[in-house]
């Protein structure tokens, strides 16, 4: 079957986010991101202007992935009802460990970018992080005001979230060799989230209370 410009250009982007997880930006060969999905050098000249230019549209493939992930929860700032709020929470937290098991190269990319100050990371705390930092946290001091939430501050629930529904999947070789399990089992994922939903929302009023789409 003949693969159309635009399905060539989301296997680059997918490829992408691939290499820039395992190797960082610096250690990322777009030759090999070519022939991760057997495209050529020139295909990825053609789409992109730059390996900069690779990266971004990567990233913003990564993180629109994980909007339309979220995208059908009711917003926070619809409800007053704290009960409704802690479930629409624990769900985000739930959808949020999936993709993580999913995309372990969101967290990858954003270790790499982290470790240091530069445009590159600037523009990705601009454009995707700060948005959901700055939702979380106005979310979290609302449940933590209704005695739902766990006595965390707000300014660092958000690492308490991204690192413990991202580790067991970025760090799976360890996580087989630990608990003799397979962290991508769904049944394995869904424990996870469970758990880290017990851990975040000790005070949750009916933990079988499902969110309205």
């Amino acid at each position: 079957m003949r693969r159309t410009r635009e399905d060539i250009r989301q296997r680059l982007l997918d490829s992408a986010l691939v290499e820039f997880g395992a190797k960082g930006f610096d250690g990322a060969s777009t030759r090999s991101i070519a022939q991760r999905v057997d495209a050529h050098q020139p295909q990825i000249n053609y789409h992109f202007d730059s390996k900069e230019a690779l990266w971004a549209a990567a990233v913003d493939h990564l993180f629109g992935r994980l909007g339309e992930e979220l995208a059908d929860l009711p917003r926070p700032d619809g409800t007053d009802d704290p009960a409704r709020l802690a479930a629409t929470f624990a769900e985000a937290v739930r959808r949020f460990v999936r993709f993580a098991a999913a995309h372990p190269e969101l967290n990858r990319i954003m270790v790499h970018e982290a470790t240091e100050d530069s445009d590159r990371l600037r523009w990705m705390v601009e454009r995707h992080v700060r948005p959901m930092y700055d939702a979380i946290r106005d979310v979290w001091q609302r449940l933590r005001d209704a005695g739902i939430a766990a006595p965390i501050d707000p300014a660092m629930v958000h690492y308490v979230i991204v690192g413990a529904a991202s580790l067991p999947f970025v760090n799976a070789p360890e996580a087989r060799l630990l608990t003799g399990a397979e962290p991508t089992d769904l049944a394995w994922v869904e424990a996870h989230a469970d758990g880290l939903v017990a851990t975040l929302l000790p005070g949750l009023p009916d933990p079988s209370l499902k969110v309205e789409r």
